[in-house]
């Protein structure tokens, strides 16, 4: 894996390049990703509610498939029989894959990691895995690349030493792995991406930053801001404004960075002008899970002309469970190029809602996806013609009050 960063711009944004060799049928092939860029959200390695058919119809699908450890690490004898990794075991092979530890649309329940490793959660409860078991995982999914182990459990409330034992464990697990992956002719094209802990003291975060940079990592995951409310959203971008700082003067600007959140589009165009290169896309999926369908625009190269391009007074998602939506009959974004836009209406998904049918969370993630997809592609494109602070100015002037 090799990131080339090409410009900064004056706010802080990064434009780059991620190149990883990905396997195919005549040997193997270099794939070039642009950066800033989110990746698919999945569950299980598929996307939620999409077969993969249904999935390759969406427009300007991301490369990179994230997938988690958490939801994974009960599949590992199975893949490790399968013996092709999980790209081809879950059809994803069309895509790079990144996995995780945790599942970045969950809170993670707290208080139970330690000094042996950490405790993952499925369905089937809790696991906790040490560096070997994490190892014999990775060699069986064999991902592009993956975060490597971490303590991550943090929060605002967090003591200070918490957050000190937080870098030391994380720092004694990546020394762990770094060394065993080495020793894996399995691993030997997969990267690794360090984490960085510290919760909310610059001196952990200042401290974890440095040793990280030491070690031989190919980028780096800022973590430890993880803590959700009741709505499902994380931190304020605000809040660890001056952290990210001091990280990023300790990090090498040649590695790409990467953080797991719930990213509302707001929060997006802030983390980026912090310098983050790569995000994930839990957050269509989270707006899919209580019927909502996102409406926010971002046509910033275009003059006002209509609903669409002018910006959403709705704010960035609209809800199809209100009853409002019973007698409208429009689609769930007007001039939305989506399948779901172009043959269904708010009524319908409202009635399919009410209904509790399947088909409705099948049409929203459809559009969201769609929608926060095209976002990113219109974010890269704003970087490229200096139109960025344009871009933002509409999306902050659609936040919710």
């Amino acid at each position: 894996m090799r990131f080339t960063l090409k410009s900064v711009t004056q706010c802080g944004c990064r434009l780059g390049t991620l190149s990883c060799q990905r396997e195919v049928t005549n040997g193997e092939n270099t794939h070039i990703i642009e950066t800033p860029v989110c990746m698919l959200y999945t569950k299980k390695g598929s996307a939620p509610w999409l077969s993969i058919d249904m999935l390759k119809r969406i427009e300007k699908l991301p490369p990179i498939a994230h997938m988690h450890l958490s939801s994974l690490s009960d599949l590992s004898e199975a893949v490790e029989k399968f013996q092709q990794g999980i790209a081809k075991f879950t059809s994803m092979q069309d895509f790079l894959v990144y996995i995780s530890v945790h599942d970045s649309g969950l809170e993670i329940p707290s208080g139970y990691n330690t000094k042996a490793g950490t405790a993952v959660w499925n369905k089937a409860g809790k696991k906790l895995v040490d560096p070997q078991l994490f190892i014999k995982c990775q060699e069986a999914f064999h991902p592009s690349f993956y975060q490597a182990l971490s303590d991550a459990d943090t929060d605002r409330k967090s003591g200070k030493k918490r957050a000190m034992k937080a870098v030391d464990r994380t720092l004694n697990f990546l020394d762990t792995i770094l060394e065993l992956h080495k020793k894996s002719q399995r691993l030997r094209d997969v990267g690794v991406f360090g984490s960085i802990e510290g919760g909310f003291y610059e001196e952990e975060r200042k401290r974890s930053a440095k040793e990280t940079a030491a070690r031989d990592v190919d980028g780096f995951v800022i973590e430890g801001f993880h803590a959700q409310d009741e709505k499902n959203e994380t931190f304020d971008v605000e809040e660890m404004k001056d952290l990210c700082k001091i990280v990023f003067e300790n990090l090498p600007k040649g590695k790409p960075r990467l953080m797991h959140a719930v990213w509302s589009p707001d929060q997006v165009v802030m983390a980026m002008e912090l310098g983050i290169d790569i995000f994930d896309s839990c957050y269509p999926w989270l707006v899919t899970e209580r019927g909502g369908a996102l409406v926010f625009s971002f046509d910033f190269d275009k003059t006002p002309q209509n609903e669409k391009d002018a910006g959403s007074s709705e704010g960035f998602e609209i809800s199809l469970n209100d009853k409002r939506m019973c007698e409208d009959f429009r689609a769930p974004l007007p001039g939305c190029s989506c399948y779901t836009c172009q043959n269904f209406s708010r009524s319908y998904i409202h009635h399919l809602l009410n209904t509790a049918e399947l088909l409705a969370p099948v049409l929203l993630m459809i559009h969201n996806f769609h929608h926060y997809f095209e976002f990113f592609h219109a974010l890269r494109t704003s970087l490229k013609m200096d139109q960025f602070q344009k871009l933002k100015a509409m999306i902050v002037e659609q936040r919710p009050h």
